[in-house]
């Protein structure tokens, strides 16, 4: 038996140990027996009303008593009790497709799962001969359709941590802050002042503080000095001179604050990403990987979530003398719009994070009532044959969001990557990306949406019931995704009125 999350292995599993109980409750009790005798007497009932002509009524009782009790014992024997044994051992999580896409994943041991480990080591549960078949069956089905996909980049949960990732640290958020207004501001400014028209390529470069052209054009970052002490350069008397030794440390170049190795700010921000995550950025993008990260870490909408209550383009400018610029104030403005207009995004990020979660709540929920469904239904083969599709279907959906992953792997690309190649994690403003992630954040909830209607289209009632299930589980979080976003606009907009004044 296999699964195809870490949470699945164990949710599954808890289900049989709870199914296994159940069953001993129904049969320790007795209350196996009720729908039998049920049947009989609703046979027998059937046949007194019938009239004379028909024969000898214990003739024509019999067979069909004897009829209606096989069928239920056959039932009972390969559908009800529990007979294959699994535990931890036996059960496995699938890796195929991680092999496949060479993607590394941990052990349960190393993961969080540890705990859940050791609550369920030990423990067997046992599984009836028919759910034993039909739930490797949907497995074999389901990784074999899976494998004849493409392997995906996993941009949009690459995004999501990226932009999960936060700068927790308020001295390096200040520093931040401070080399903004110190560097930054005044090499903008002098390039506004000194250029009537720059071209594209400049205009992307210099969108953020750890602009290369600021870095490698000389007059820039290479004339500039931070205006105080920085404890990790001392202080030397022919880069200082004109500045005050206070003890503290040296007025280093910008281009020295920003690029110096192990010291520079540059190296201290890259720190704060998980290696496993540089490694897939530098995987997805070996040229632009680490300008991407520290885009997104040193940006405004970034400084906000963190904590900070400025950002470095609405920040107070006090002992610089230079003002911000107009373009700052307009794009600060515009960081409200920007928000509120990419309310849904985190709302589909969540969803995607809740959708597997929600799907192996209902995988152990469908184990969990298979010993009540198959007693309310008085071991009938209809319920079998009901339940057999709907664990089936339910196992099949995986299959839809693996399509979609894909899907939305090839659209990012397509919309977000530009000529040269560059990968703008922050192109979701224009109408095109707004509608782009509308229809990619819907497909992991229409596609399995039509999958269960089509599985409904064979007569097997259980589509809308499924779909409605996966629905409403992972509202909430979509809803949460939204509201979080919702409260950083709403501190945008207020940050946008300050620096407007």
């Amino acid at each position: 038996m296999t699964t195809d999350s870490y949470l699945e292995f164990f949710l599954v599993f808890l289900g049989w140990l709870i199914n296994n109980a159940l069953w001993a409750i129904i049969t320790t009790t007795g209350l196996f027996a009720l729908p039998l005798m049920l049947k009989v007497v609703g046979v027998w009932l059937k046949v007194r009303t019938e009239g004379d002509d028909e024969g000898n009524k214990g003739a024509l009782a019999l067979p069909r008593i004897e009829q209606v009790l096989y069928v239920a014992f056959v039932v009972l024997l390969f559908c009800a009790v529990p007979s294959q044994e699994v535990d931890l051992t036996v059960m496995k999580f699938d890796q195929t497709r991680s092999r496949q896409c060479g993607t590394n994943v941990p052990k349960p041991d190393e993961s969080g799962y540890g705990g859940l480990l050791t609550d369920f080591n030990g423990q067997v549960a046992k599984v009836p001969l028919w759910w034993y078949l039909v739930h490797n069956l949907s497995k074999g089905v389901t990784h074999a359709a899976i494998a004849s996909i493409p392997c995906g980049m996993e941009l949009r949960q690459l995004r999501f941590e990226v932009q999960h990732t936060q700068l927790i640290d308020p001295v390096l958020r200040q520093e931040v802050q401070e080399f903004a207004s110190q560097c930054y501001s005044k090499a903008y400014f002098k390039l506004k002042s000194t250029n009537s028209q720059l071209t594209d390529a400049t205009i992307n470069s210099v969108g953020w503080i750890g602009s290369n052209y600021f870095l490698n054009t000389a007059g820039y970052y290479d004339y500039y000095t931070s205006t105080s002490p920085r404890s990790q350069w001392p202080y030397s008397e022919s880069r200082d001179s004109g500045y005050p030794d206070v003890g503290r440390g040296g007025y280093p170049s910008c281009k020295t604050w920003w690029s110096s190795a192990g010291s520079g700010l540059k190296s201290r921000l890259s720190a704060a990403y998980a290696p496993k995550l540089v490694n897939r950025m530098k995987a997805r993008d070996p040229a632009n990987w680490e300008e991407n990260l520290l885009r997104w870490l040193v940006s405004p909408q970034n400084t906000l979530m963190s904590g900070g209550h400025e950002t470095y383009m609405a920040g107070s400018q006090r002992g610089t003398g230079i003002a911000l610029d107009t373009t700052f104030k307009q794009m600060i403005s515009g960081l409200g719009a920007f928000s509120a207009q990419a309310t849904q995004l985190p709302a589909f990020d969540a969803l995607r994070q809740a959708l597997p979660m929600v799907h192996g709540i209902l995988m152990m929920a469908i184990v969990i009532c298979i010993p009540l469904v198959m007693l309310f239904g008085a071991y009938d083969p209809k319920v079998v044959v009901t339940l057999t599709f709907a664990l089936f279907a339910l196992t099949f959906v995986t299959f839809w969001w693996e399509l979609g992953s894909w899907l939305d792997d090839r659209l990012i690309e397509i919309v977000y990557t530009g000529a040269n190649g560059y990968y703008n994690w922050f192109s979701n403003v224009g109408a095109e990306g707004w509608i782009m992630n509308l229809v990619l954040g819907s497909m992991f909830v229409v596609l399995p949406a039509l999958w269960f209607g089509a599985v409904g289209w064979s007569g097997v009632q259980i589509g809308s019931m499924v779909s409605k299930s996966i629905s409403d589980a992972s509202a909430g979080s979509q809803k949460a995704g939204a509201e979080g976003t919702k409260v950083a606009a709403k501190a945008a907009k207020t940050v946008a009125t300050k620096g407007k004044m």
